[in-house]
């Protein structure tokens, strides 16, 4: 069925030369959704290349896996061998960590792309819930043929002195679309939406309102030019709650319709019924009648109201508040299985400044009364070594002492501080916008068992207000934190005096 030496030539470079084996990939598969991982310089991990079919807010805590992590790519990559996950239920016993983030019902599968004995990433293909417990042996030769086609693209581009790696952020491909339309025949299909009584919106892979009916908005009570490009949960503050991102989410992951009742302020009960496919999300709109003057989930139970409009905070989480939750949830499930302090570090830089869309992260330990840096993200080298082993206290310098750094005072303080502008830093601490180039921060102390252990700095590019929502998210994260590094640091230390004895 397939040659595998018939390897299509090498026309590109970078990375947009995935972008044509992965839509072939998830055309001849059927798979809704498909990644492409590569391995890193040194080898230790496995960073997003390509993605297709889903958002980058729900891939995002996947965006780099280390090669030890027990997800199925890594196993995959790591074990040179194919990995096939039937279901929800199998998923959950062997990969508790993805389910727990994931509850949804999908099948998937993880292939090595290696040449011989030489890794160069993962494949990942995603199916509807619908799909099979088994992988089917057309799709199994597809993985395996397109996977050899991708090393050898790889490898050729390697050979060549242009190895093809990982960007920042991931390729996001769209996905195929299931038939075009004529600019005639797009009119009559908006004309004929619009006659329906019923609302009706669109949303693009990356979650945002492409098209609305006039009853849609309506419904809604919203206009249309504010809806259209936003993500729901910012234009309707009443759809920022968990039950709307874990239907979206359900949808888009699982590849199945699925439908909730929400409750638009102040007493408008609504019906929406989300139909997904690999270009996007339609939603059907439509009244619903009042049940306990409150939302319902998509099985009927009572749910609390969701706060008024207004209400909601003007500095979400990114996108909406509930998505950093789900963020903060694969973290904590994360650091459950971190061993020593590096890998407590290195789980906590990758996925923090993702779950609070933020530019920059500090991690300090206290020791011998001076903060050392164990990890960071966002700033260059000579910033860093500009505050690694600040003093915990004031330190004389002339007549008058040096005050501490703001991680100092946080820590032995005890007591998170937030600076939402470069001006209120400057009042504070004069200097520190300059030299650090960002421009909002907070400074959270890392306390377990009432025992301080170091401080946490996350910083913004623009100015930032911390809303009390998210301070209170920002302080809980940090008590995870400190939890982790304090057993990591008791198993490193046990470790090392089991080596010395």
């Amino acid at each position: 069925m397939y040659d595998s030496g018939d390897i299509p030539p090498v026309t590109g470079s970078g990375l947009e030369t995935l972008d044509p084996f992965l839509s072939q990939i998830l055309l001849e598969t059927g798979a809704s959704i498909g990644h492409v991982y590569l391995l890193s310089r040194n080898g230790s991990e496995l960073r997003l290349a390509v993605t297709s079919g889903i958002s980058r807010d729900i891939i995002a805590p996947w965006a780099r896996v280390g090669l030890a992590s027990p997800i199925p790519v890594s196993d995959a990559v790591r074990d040179g061998c194919l990995v096939w996950v039937g279901g929800l239920e199998e998923m959950a016993i062997r990969y508790p960590r993805a389910a727990l983030v994931l509850p949804y019902p999908f099948a998937m599968v993880a292939a090595p792309i290696a040449t011989g004995a030489t890794p160069w990433g993962g494949l990942v293909l995603l199916w509807p819930g619908s799909h099979p417990p088994r992988l089917a042996l057309r799709e199994r030769d597809a993985v395996e043929v397109w996977c050899r086609r991708l090393a050898l693209l790889l490898k050729q581009a390697s050979d060549r002195g242009q190895p093809v790696l990982a960007g920042p952020e991931p390729r996001m491909l769209p996905g195929p679309l299931t038939r075009t339309a004529g600019a005639a025949e797009a009119q009559a299909a908006a004309d004929f939406a619009e006659r329906l009584p019923e609302g009706c919106c669109g949303l693009d892979l990356t979650g945002r309102i492409a098209y609305v009916t006039a009853s849609a908005a309506d419904l809604f009570g919203a206009d249309r030019s504010v809806l259209l490009g936003s993500r729901p949960c910012d234009a309707l503050p009443w759809l920022d709650n968990l039950l709307f991102e874990d239907r979206y989410r359900a949808a888009v992951v699982s590849g199945q319709p699925t439908s909730f009742t929400a409750l638009c302020p102040p007493d408008r009960q609504l019906s929406l019924h989300l139909y997904p496919d690999t270009s996007g999300l339609s939603i059907r709109v439509t009244p619903a009648p009042p049940s306990h003057g409150g939302e319902l989930t998509e099985t009927g139970r009572p749910a609390p109201v969701t706060a008024p409009a207004g209400t909601r905070a003007t500095a979400p989480v990114t996108p909406g508040r509930t998505a950093g939750l789900y963020h903060l949830l694969h973290l904590a499930a994360t650091l459950t299985e971190a061993v020593g302090v590096q890998d407590v570090v290195d789980q906590a830089a990758d996925q923090l400044l993702d779950a609070f869309n933020a530019q920059g992260l500090v991690l300090f330990v206290a020791s011998d009364d001076r903060l050392r840096i164990i990890g960071h993200r966002g700033y260059p080298e000579e910033i860093i070594a500009r505050f690694d082993g600040a003093a915990l206290s004031a330190q004389p310098a002339g007549p008058v002492p040096s005050p501490p750094t703001p991680s100092a005072l946080a820590l032995t303080a005890g007591v998170p501080s937030f600076f939402g502008s470069p001006d209120e830093m400057d009042r504070a601490y004069p200097g520190v916008p300059r030299l650090t180039n960002k421009r909002a921060w907070a400074f959270l102390p890392l306390i377990a068992s009432g025992r301080p252990v170091g401080c946490w700095t996350l910083s913004y590019d623009q100015p930032h207000r911390f809303t009390p929502e998210e301070r209170a998210i920002l302080t809980s994260t940090a008590g995870l934190l400190a939890q982790a590094l304090d057993r990591a640091t008791l198993y490193d230390n046990e470790h090392h005096l089991v080596h010395r004895l």
